[in-house]
């Protein structure tokens, strides 16, 4: 019984970018869905994962503030955790360049593994002496990949798979006895809060609340034991799971899933909201930027994150921007899609 929240229209897969302006790119519709039984959100429409990720242009390391990150991480989850350098074994699902993992690495742990399906990135990662399987996480590849695992990452990649029952049966099926799994996905209540509409996009299969993320576990005989808020992607939730069902649930839980319930996380009315607060603010959006084209000769765009091709592409704004300016390198010389901006570096 699936409710529309907002629908952004029909667009291109946000990190496909363009080499050439004349180049043709596939439109789809990016329409948000909210089921009234589990309170989850989820696009009307998958995209096959290959057209999005077998060539990945979106490197994590390119942002020091996500490295540092993952540094914090690695310190907080070896203390909390008591892993140990030489016997612990680590997996890091959607692994990117191997960002998540390094400062494992760094800390002398030698048993770590990335799962990543872009090649271009699993090259990156094993070159960098990050031992990288270059595949997605599902039943024809576990075979390949040595169980027993004491942690199992998943870093902003929960909301990325359409087949996630597949994906976490697989995780539970690599994880140790008394091993941990963590997730970090962006988080619903923020979206909401922050009117973060650019966090839409077609890579985002799945849009999380803890609500939702406890109902999803219930049917795997596992545990969300532990919550805890953190501010990468404009806010996020990080979750730490075990097997079985006799776990202590922890009081971060317990309060996180009031803070949700007195929000109206499952109260359809929120999402119709939200829906109309977008609405609004492109019309806001898009008579100051005409404002502003007409006052000035040039406007120029700082930074090309897939956020930025939902965002103007919903905006329809394309002329009224001259080029953007972007760190990443493999982005450079390269067209927003849609909207035709050519992406520059400094």
């Amino acid at each position: 019984n699936l409710k529309r929240v907002v629908s952004l229209g029909y667009q291109p897969l946000a990190n496909n970018l363009l080499n050439k302006k004349e180049e043709k790119c596939e439109l789809y519709p990016l329409e948000v869905n909210y089921c009234s039984s589990c309170h989850n959100c989820q696009l009307s429409v998958a995209v096959d994962p290959k057209k999005m990720f077998s060539n990945y242009l979106y490197t994590s390391s390119t942002s020091s503030s996500f490295r540092n990150h993952f540094i914090e991480a690695t310190k907080s989850y070896v203390k909390k955790l008591k892993l140990k350098a030489k016997k612990s074994y680590i997996i890091d699902i959607g692994s990117n360049d191997g960002v998540a993992l390094k400062p494992f690495k760094d800390l002398g742990f030698t048993k770590i593994l990335g799962i990543e399906p872009a090649k271009n990135l699993a090259k990156l990662a094993n070159k960098n002496k990050i031992k990288t399987f270059n595949g997605f996480l599902e039943k024809k590849n576990i075979k390949k990949i040595k169980e027993n695992a004491d942690l199992i990452l998943a870093s902003n990649v929960f909301a990325h798979s359409d087949k996630l029952k597949e994906m976490a049966d697989c995780m539970l099926k690599l994880l140790s006895k008394k091993g941990t799994i963590i997730i970090e996905v962006q988080y619903l209540l923020n979206t909401l809060k922050d009117l973060t509409f650019d966090n839409i996009y077609h890579e985002h299969y799945n849009y999380w609340s803890l609500t939702s993320l406890v109902n999803f576990f219930k049917q795997f005989d596992s545990t969300i034991f532990l919550a805890e808020k953190i501010d990468t992607h404009g806010g996020s939730i990080r979750i730490y799971i075990k097997k079985g069902k006799k776990v202590k649930i922890e009081n971060s839980v317990i309060n996180l899933l009031k803070e949700e319930a007195n929000y109206g996380i499952k109260n359809f009315k929120t999402y119709q909201d939200f829906g109309e607060k977008i609405n609004k603010l492109k019309e806001n959006v898009v008579k100051n930027i005409n404002k502003l084209k007409e006052k000035n000769k040039n406007i120029v765009g700082f930074g090309a994150p897939a956020k930025a091709t939902t965002a103007l592409n919903f905006f329809g704004i394309s002329k009224q921007i001259d080029f953007i300016i972007e760190d990443n390198k493999l982005k450079h010389n390269k067209f927003v899609p849609g909207v035709k901006i050519p992406i520059k570096g400094k």
